[in-house]
């Protein structure tokens, strides 16, 4: 009985810190959107390096990523990088993107970058879904155009986790790109990012399954020899 008390105590509570969560979010049950990224994509993290070279680098650095050939073909050398600038718009220094993929996830830049919208009140003339009240100002808005919030609210169910960015904003102006398009350069700069943080990704996932292998076979040899070992030991005894 008092096994079942506490289930249902703890359900309850749960329950309870889920709807204030979502009572005082500005945007209950938003989730971040999977990033459609393949990692094996060479042609993919090339465009993504150059349209980071084009858009991104005059303020973000990525001081960890190690000199490569692909970085360098689109332009990406330490020597191009803001590492010295030191009054910054609005006080805030951008972060170094080098590990961002690391630290908050690929889904969760992809969602970012869709995710800016047009707020007046706002210094830089926008906002953002993910990270609100963002000193990033919306560079992508002449690819993407430009977004508002919709005015229709959202029913996200009980639990509150299950909206995407698109759920809560409409595109009022389209910019050079469509949407589509748009949606593959953001995938390609994921990708590059994604890249950047683990250039050796796909070498390290190629060598972890020889690894696997090798132990795979390793471990029946070493459990007879185990058994050799322990037939002398009992046989002393």
């Amino acid at each position: 009985m008092m096994k079942t008390m506490r289930c249902l105590i703890a359900i309850l509570l749960f329950l309870g810190s889920a709807t204030l969560w979502a009572e005082e979010s500005a945007f209950p049950g938003l989730v971040v959107t999977e990033a459609p990224i393949n990692r094996a994509d060479i042609e993919s993290i090339k465009r993504g390096a150059k349209f980071f070279s084009t858009n991104c680098m005059s303020c973000h650095t990525l001081v960890y990523l190690r000199y490569n050939k692909l970085a360098a073909e689109a332009g990406i050398t330490l020597a191009k990088m803001p590492i010295n600038v030191k009054n910054w718009p609005y006080g805030v220094t951008p972060p170094d993107l080098s590990l961002e993929t690391e630290i908050r996830g690929p889904d969760w830049i992809y969602t970012y970058l869709h995710s800016f919208y047009k707020d007046t009140t706002r210094p830089t003339g926008s906002n953002n879904l993910m990270l609100p009240n963002t000193a990033m100002p919306n560079i992508l808005a002449p690819y993407q155009g430009e977004q508002v919030l919709t005015t229709h609210k959202q029913s996200p169910g009980i639990l509150y986790g299950d909206l995407q960015y698109y759920s809560y904003l409409e595109l009022t102006k389209q910019g050079s790109m469509t949407p589509e398009q748009y949606d593959a350069a953001i995938t390609d700069v994921v990708n590059f990012l994604a890249y950047a943080a683990e250039p050796y990704y796909l070498e390290q996932h190629r060598i972890g399954w020889w690894v696997l292998g090798f132990l795979a076979l390793l471990f029946p040899l070493m459990l007879m020899l185990k058994r050799e070992y322990w037939k002398d030991v009992k046989r002393r005894k």
